[in-house]
């Protein structure tokens, strides 16, 4: 028997199809029976069904059954995705039954003369090569008019998976009140209308590159259109400017609360790399040249390190820090208050709650890795240190002490209280440059043992870095 076609699952039906088991059964990813049930996993069997021409496959598989009998839905998603089918199919077929996607029913084979079990896809789940999206299954942009195109509503322009809807009667902690928000059915991502534009403010999965890029932009719902479109690597023009400073920090330790939250922000200057590998730093009237410095990078980048925090919930919002934070979890969260900082926060990230980050540095949830100073000469000496990533220069510090201390003792590792906002977010954005982009970014020094001639250069640096600060 020939193997069918499967017509790829258009993407809003996809988002719909996602949102609708989130909604009815549990957010995407969850796990369940053991099996990890993903938007990819709920796709795949929809297209799977979606093949056969009555939308409706077997559950299993016969025992020594020839290529002359249909194939059941656990062996073609051991084909499809390398997968224990018989494991699987229950768990997902359950689910998208719960969901109002599927149905069981049974179908007769005539082949080994036996009923077998199956499962159905609804009329309204289908598609074909022709097909547009029902009214009943276009759920961006029904109700009330949200003064927002069609076109960006169906597509959340951040994880490119769920739908944007409108929110009323919900407000946002720390942004100031609207009469409704936009919100992604599927990432969290939300908006807030400003005019006839909308601003990104929030999102549950900070990791994602878009989230760096646009948070804090306004634009236009034509331009979150085509940025829901749009290649991923690909830069759209905000229609006004964000909020963020420039990337950098000029000491080692700085001072207060910085409110940059990207980690690899555009540097604003690119500076000349000679063959040796150094950087020529141009500052007024001369060059200084900043070698390489080796490092020894232990395993790969973690995520997660503030889940570590032990000190209990309570205790921690004792802390001055938090002080604008307690009322906020007495009324929303207090039954957690004996528990392990880490593990609350753990637990509000994996219910994509968005609260977990006002307890961290803007920095504080990228992935960090472990290293240390390789070989040189240069790491005996004290001096001025920058990091680069592709020539472009994002931070500039004095290191007072050997530069090797200053490598192993504090950029080269990061402990989970850092993470916090009484942490360094300075010490974690360095180490996410570095881990994150082992084969583009490098560090950098000059060698100086006069403290007034190191603050100095270290004043020039963070002028190119950051020239309107």
């Amino acid at each position: 028997m020939a193997h069918p076609q499967y017509l790829p699952i258009a993407p809003e039906l996809f988002a719909h199809a996602c949102d609708t088991v989130s909604t009815r059964v549990s957010q995407l990813p969850f796990l369940r029976g053991g099996v990890q049930v993903t938007g990819e996993l709920v796709g795949v069997v929809m297209e799977c069904l979606n093949a056969e021409p009555t939308r409706a496959l077997a559950l299993s598989t016969p025992k020594g059954v020839d290529s002359s009998v249909a194939r059941g839905l656990d062996l073609i998603l051991e084909e499809r995705l390398d997968l224990s089918g018989k494991t699987v199919v229950p768990v997902i077929t359950e689910v998208l039954c719960s969901a109002g996607i599927t149905e069981m029913t049974e179908i007769a084979d005539r082949q080994i003369r036996k009923t077998r079990r199956a499962v159905h896809l609804l009329s309204p789940w289908t598609w074909h090569i022709a097909s547009t999206m029902a009214p009943s299954v276009r759920l961006g942009g029904t109700g009330a008019d949200t003064g927002a195109s069609l076109s960006w509503l169906d597509t959340c322009p951040i994880c490119r998976t769920g739908i944007l809807e409108r929110v009323t009667g919900k407000q946002l902690f720390g942004i100031p009140h609207t009469d409704f928000i936009i919100e992604c059915s599927h990432c969290g991502a939300k908006f807030i209308p400003v005019g006839p534009a909308f601003r990104l403010v929030s999102i549950a999965k900070i990791r994602d590159p878009l989230w760096k890029r646009y948070l804090d932009k306004t634009n236009t719902p034509e331009i979150w259109a085509t940025i829901a479109r749009g290649p991923g690597s690909g830069t759209i023009q905000s229609s006004s400017r964000s909020s963020a400073p420039q990337p950098g920090v000029s000491t080692t330790k700085p001072a207060g609360h910085e409110l940059a939250r990207q980690v690899l922000a555009p540097a604003s200057v690119t500076v000349t790399a000679l063959q040796d590998g150094s950087l020529a730093i141009p500052l007024p009237g001369k060059n200084l040249y900043f070698r390489p410095i080796p490092l020894k990078f232990t395993g790969g980048a973690k995520e997660d390190t503030f889940t570590r925090i032990q000190k209990p919930l309570e205790e921690v919002l004792q802390e001055p820090a938090f002080e604008h934070l307690r009322d906020p979890v007495n009324a929303k969260y207090s039954r957690y208050l004996p528990m392990k900082t880490g593990l609350f926060l753990g637990h509000l990230k994996e219910r994509f709650d968005p609260f977990y980050r006002a307890f961290l540095n803007p920095y504080g949830d990228e992935k960090f890795g472990s290293f240390r100073a390789g070989d040189s000469k240069e790491t005996e000496k004290r001096g001025v240190v920058i990091v680069a990533v592709n020539r472009g220069l994002y931070h500039v510090a004095d290191s007072a002490e050997p530069l090797y201390l200053t490598i192993n003792n504090y950029f080269g590792r990061i402990g989970p209280d850092d993470c916090l906002l009484f942490g360094d977010p300075a010490r974690c954005r360095v180490n996410a440059l570095l881990s994150n982009n082992q084969t583009e970014a490098g560090l950098f020094f000059y060698s100086s043992e006069r403290e007034a001639d190191r603050l100095t250069l270290v004043q020039a640096v963070d002028k190119l870095i950051r020239p309107n600060a």
